[in-house]
């Protein structure tokens, strides 16, 4: 899950304002108008499985990748990063599950 602000116009108070937008994946599960504080919560569980399945079969390719490019940068990183993985996976699959609820 990633998170990024943006200036969009809010569809509740019609006004242009920052929004936050969360990504479960590749995809904006939930947008929040910073002015009014309205939550829209879109419901990405049909596409994130298959795209998850997909990020899942790559990421071998993707780790020889990175080792080629700069393998200090990934020796480096990788064991913190495999650390936290669990957290930020379990925080994508909640995004997606309240989408899916709320959507």
């Amino acid at each position: 899950m990633s998170v990024e602000e943006s200036f969009l116009r809010c569809t509740a108070c019609e006004q242009e304002s920052e929004h936050v937008v969360v990504y479960a994946g590749r995809f904006v599960s939930q947008i929040r108008c910073n002015g009014c504080g309205a939550v829209t919560r879109l419901d990405v569980s049909e596409d994130y499985l298959p795209d998850l399945r997909q990020r899942i079969s790559s990421k071998p390719r993707r780790l020889l990748r990175r080792l080629r490019r700069d393998p200090g940068e990934l020796a480096a990183s990788l064991p913190e990063r495999t650390l936290s993985k669990p957290l930020r996976m379990a925080d994508e699959f909640r995004t997606v599950w309240r989408s899916r609820r709320d959507g």
